[in-house]
């Protein structure tokens, strides 16, 4: 007997919107004017169609606030009242964020995406209590609080299943429990456009509805569907599935629907309605689930890597600025914000991504340009703020102090590395100092010239959390290292028994060097650059799995195998009939993986921060690579760089650096996203990508007998245990021995995503050891990586010896 139970509908609500992608059917700039278009259109429908039935009479919902922003500020009050009037009537919606976002956005990014709620509301005369994710098949866990503090009760999904997957209650309803601890109702339904394409709309035809409804309801039965509603939503399909504008054709055909009565009725919503039907079902008969809603999209993050990390450095620059600025707020700065999170929307360009195609490349010139201009924004804000607490003329002559201030929560001891130019012999001028000049120092240390190899180096100052403090240079303490050095060797073998690359020999005459820190050492090879050996000294435990054939930071390219399919139909070949039933059109691919070729230059070089190992490597579909490895003498994060320029090939690639970690199986492993820490599988959604990870700084894998984290400040894509690109998966396997993967770069979309990403790539990681997996401490670690301490000048006719405080963030806000 069959046990299914039967499908009991009483309507189905059919929300009517335009799904909002900033960029992808029109540049950046232009879609926001046909937003605003689009909502004068919908006033002058709703009112011509006031006497329409009931359930036929057309409503529409902007599903995200910042196109009505944008509209409201150039609307007549005659409009203004209009649409007011059309809210109170029930007729138009809202959404309370101001567009989708994926995993990319902080904790901050993501409070910014609710900004303006409280304002709109006083304008409407109503609340705004139902968020949506349309398109984006993730969110990070933190938003789920931040919705419950700002009023919204209801959040509402429309995930895309392409190149992702959506989770397994779908359509349905369940309780998210958020890292607090309290429950957000989450409606997760069917992707945006269902309703026309279950219903097939554009073929306006009542018999064609009935056998789609048929379609439908057979699916929603075999999934033993609950509840008694449907609820879909429908754009202008098939000629404008996104940024769409209303559809004058549905109101008949939904009547005609109606008065043949060959299904259930179907009735226009907005998310308020939905929210009425959503809020009736019991608590207690829905399902509760915790964790963070990892998502698959953010694998494209990948594809405009010098962008992306642009973008990741100007989040510590902006909060820092916001604290140096906090009672005054600089101009620049929501200019900044503004910039930075539009490049967190998750559109990325143009639909076809062909690299030739004329409005590709405006599309992925404006995203990138959202990246840039948020970090120069944020960069002169912040320096802005640092030339003010300095209190520098705008014109001066000589360096007479260091500024030094601790933007974070943690407190950090700083040995200030300072410009030789600011120590003048006696006698010579000083030199002319100009607030435009000035304004070229905050900069990164790596791949710039500050401070210099003739940087003078000087002893500890502590600071404390949110602290600046105001040193004359005289007054600066002694270089002291603490009794900690950093020593470089190279090491002459013979008669000894040796191994590299798992094979053993013995009397061989061999050269090692060797690289000691207080924290480890590295053995590596003067004649091929091969890395033999990290330890860590505190366990004097080997770290790598150097029988892998991988050694620290192996570089890995990753393609399908064009003998089997060489295109992106290889791991995923779309068929929109059997997405939307939720039919996964993944597949096992033949993947090839290419290592590097040869090591062409190996060098060791000493400065102030440390020793350095460098390396230079050919390797497949680089023009060219640069591996720098620095340990300090007073810092246990090991220093990564990488430096890479991608050879202009358009078919599907991945590029890995991998760290074969010794451990052991039934490792652990966990990663942040907007400020909390989500163990990989434990603290996940079930159905939610665990194939891949977008970090916010940090990568941790651990067992019983210690931790190796990966800090990620400026590339966020990882992937733990081995290479996992490709069909979704339920959990990680914990195999002996896995691979910790960095995963910088790949052009695996065929859409929206760049295909090509040309010039030099320069990213910065760090790498740490613990015995246990303090991952508290871990984050202090990578807060500093993030956001260093400041270090600025004080002229001669600036600021006296002194310190303060800084403003405090939000305590909820992270660093």
């Amino acid at each position: 007997m069959d046990s299914t139970p039967s499908l009991t509908i009483d309507e189905i609500l059919v929300l009517q919107h335009s799904h909002l992608d900033v960029g992808y059917t029109h540049s950046q700039p232009i879609v926001w004017e046909l937003q605003k278009e689009f909502i004068t259109q919908a006033l002058d429908w709703l009112e011509r169609t006031g006497d329409l039935p009931d359930d036929s009479r057309p409503k529409w919902t902007c599903e995200a606030t910042e196109p009505v922003y944008r509209w409201l500020k150039e609307a007549t009050p005659a409009d203004a009242r209009r649409f007011r009037r059309l809210f109170a009537a029930g007729r138009i919606g809202i959404g309370a964020l101001r567009w989708h976002a994926g995993g990319l956005a902080d904790r901050a990014g993501l409070r910014r995406l609710l900004d303006g709620k409280d304002e709109l509301e006083q304008f409407l005369g109503g609340p705004v209590q139902v968020a949506c994710q349309h398109d984006v098949n993730g969110v990070s866990w933190p938003m789920s609080d931040l919705l419950l503090e700002a009023g919204v009760d209801l959040l509402v999904m429309g995930v895309n299943p392409y190149l992702g997957r959506p989770l397994d209650s779908r359509p349905g309803m369940f309780l998210w429990e958020t890292p607090s601890g309290q429950q957000l109702r989450v409606f997760n339904g069917h992707h945006y456009t269902m309703f026309d394409q279950n219903f097939y709309s554009w073929e306006d035809s009542v018999d064609r509805m009935a056998e789609g409804w048929a379609e439908l309801s057979s699916h929603l039965t075999r999934r033993g569907y609950g509840l008694d509603f449907v609820y879909l939503t429908s754009t202008a399909s098939p000629v404008m599935w996104d940024n769409a504008p209303p559809n004058p054709y549905l109101p008949n055909l939904i009547q005609r629907w109606n008065e043949a009565g060959v299904g259930p009725r179907i009735r226009y919503a907005t998310f308020d309605d939905l929210r009425e039907r959503a809020l009736a079902v019991p608590s207690g008969k829905l399902p509760v689930v915790r964790g963070d809603w990892t998502e698959y999209w953010s694998h494209g993050y990948a594809s405009t890597p010098i962008a992306t990390a642009v973008n990741q450095r100007a989040k510590p620059m902006l909060a820092a600025a916001e604290r140096l600025t906090a009672g005054a707020e600089h101009p620049v700065l929501q200019r900044a914000r503004d910039s930075i999170d539009l490049y967190d929307e998750h559109t990325w360009g143009h639909w076809d991504t062909s690299p030739s195609h004329p409005q590709a490349q405006t599309g992925e010139i404006l995203k990138a340009a959202m990246a840039h201009e948020g970090h120069e924004f944020a960069s002169f804000a912040l320096m802005d703020g640092l030339e003010r607490l300095a209190g520098n003329p705008v014109a001066d002559r000589g360096v007479k102090g260091v500024l030094l201030a601790n933007p974070g929560p943690d407190t950090v001891t700083i040995r200030p590395q300072l410009p030789a130019a600011w120590f003048p012999e006696p006698g010579e001028p000083l030199e002319r100092t100009y607030r435009p000049s000035r304004m070229f120092f905050n900069r990164r240390p790596w791949g710039h010239e500050y401070p210099g190899h003739d940087a003078k180096c000087f002893g500890p100052i502590r600071l404390e959390p949110y602290s600046w403090r105001s040193i004359s240079l005289d007054d600066l303490p002694p270089a002291d290292d603490g009794g900690r050095t950093v020593t470089h060797e190279v090491l002459s073998r013979a008669g000894t028994r040796w191994e590299a690359n798992g094979v053993a020999s013995t009397g061989d005459l061999r050269r090692t060097g060797r690289i000691e820190s207080p924290w480890h050492v590295l053995e590596y090879d003067p004649a091929t650059g091969r890395i033999l050996s990290l330890i860590d000294r505190f366990q004097q435990r080997e770290l790598l799995d150097l029988a892998s054939g991988f050694d620290l930071f192996s570089f890995v390219r990753e393609r399908p195998d064009s003998l089997v399919d060489g295109t992106r139909f290889a791991y995923y070949d779309r068929d929109m009939m059997r997405e939307k039933f939720d039919e996964s059109c993944w597949k096992p691919w033949a993947v090839i993986r290419e290592r590097a070729t040869r090591v062409t230059a190996c060098a060791v070089t000493e400065s102030a921060e440390g020793i350095t190992f460098e390396r230079r490597l050919d390797a497949p579909g680089l023009l060219s690579l640069v591996q720098r490895f620095t340990f300090h003498a007073d810092e246990p994060v090991i220093g990564v760089q990488i430096e890479m320029e991608l050879a202009p090939e358009e078919s599907p690639q991945g590029f890995y650096f991998a760290l074969p970690l010794a451990m052991k199986a039934g490792w652990r492993a966990a990663f942040d996203t907007a400020g909390q820490l989500v163990e990989l599988d434990a603290d996940q959604i079930p159905g939610a990508c665990r194939n891949w990870a977008t970090t916010e700084s940090l990568a941790a894998m651990w067992d019983d007998d210690g931790m190796v984290a990966l800090l990620t400040p400026d590339a966020p894509m990882v992937q733990f245990g081995d290479f996992h690109f490709g069909p979704p998966l339920d959990s990680i396997p914990r195999p002996e021995n896995p691979l910790m993967l960095a995963w910088p770069v790949n052009n695996y979309w065929d859409t929206n995503y760049a295909k090509l990403q040309p010039g030099r790539i320069s990213l910065a990681y760090g790498l740490v050891t613990a015995p246990t997996a303090d991952l508290e401490a871990v984050q202090r670690q990578a807060r500093a990586l993030r956001q260093p301490p400041l270090v600025w000048p004080i002229t001669t006719g600036g600021r006296p010896d002194g310190s303060g405080a800084l403003p405090a963030p939000a305590a909820d806000v992270p660093a």
